[in-house]
């Protein structure tokens, strides 16, 4: 159940706010990262101008919190190798899989912990509102945020998956490093399962040793049912 958000007690806590073209959630969290209120609102947010975007992220927004994270759902995106990647050439490389949209603008989050650099983008209207609401907040990509907060580093195999409505987000790591990341459609948990499935296989990836970690998938239980009939998940 959504809780109000109290704004008596503000200067002190931590401020997320997670967008997509559905909509956005509101969540404040304690200086022990405990969460107090949340707050979501259902719009479809990519369609609107920055004032209109700007009118519904107020009053919450408006407040001095100590900080203010900005996580944006894309699937306009790209991942390069730090050491493989080039400022001039990011949109280039962005362009490379999605074709250039003149009302989009890219932005770029350096990973220093996987060595990569994520390179998206999002509405310029969204973006034009967060940077004036939020000029010293970075703007965060979905993917950006699973892999610095739940994706471990590890010698081990494992697959990471995160559900969003009909797409999940599938992070694959070996050895410690990233072997893919990709984001699928599905429509039944049929079609959830093939992809896993068939990642096992053009990947090698021994289905008994291999961890499979799925997040975000409660409102969908089929998925894991149907999944667990060929391998073993792990709840997020």
């Amino acid at each position: 159940m959504e809780q109000p958000i109290d704004l008596t007690m503000i200067k002190q806590y931590l401020l997320s706010i997670r967008l997509s073209a559905e909509g956005f959630s509101i969540s404040v969290f304690d200086e022990s990262s405990e969460p107090l209120s949340s707050k979501r609102i259902t719009k479809s947010l990519f369609s609107l101008s920055s004032e209109e975007i700007i009118k519904l992220l107020t009053p919450e927004t408006l407040l001095n919190y100590q900080s203010v994270r900005l996580i944006c759902e894309s699937d306009t995106y790209t991942f390069v190798p730090a050491p493989l990647f080039k400022l001039d050439e990011a949109a280039d490389l962005l362009h490379l899989q999605f074709k250039p949209v003149k009302t989009d603008q890219i932005i770029l989050n350096r990973i220093p912990k996987w060595d990569t650099v994520n390179v998206f983008s999002i509405p310029k209207t969204l973006h034009i509102a967060l940077t004036q609401l939020f000029p010293d907040a970075i703007i965060e990509h979905h993917l950006t945020y699973f892999l610095c907060e739940y994706v471990k580093q590890q010698n081990e195999n494992s697959v990471y998956i995160e559900v969003r409505n009909n797409i999940m987000d599938v992070v694959v790591v070996s050895n410690g490093a990233l072997q893919l990341l990709n984001s699928f459609s599905f429509n039944t948990p049929e079609d959830f399962t093939y992809y896993i499935l068939n990642l096992f296989d053009k990947l090698q990836l021994d289905t008994e040793n291999c961890s499979v970690i799925l997040f975000n998938a409660e409102k969908k239980p089929e998925l894991q049912k149907m999944l667990e009939l060929y391998l073993e998940v792990i709840k997020g």
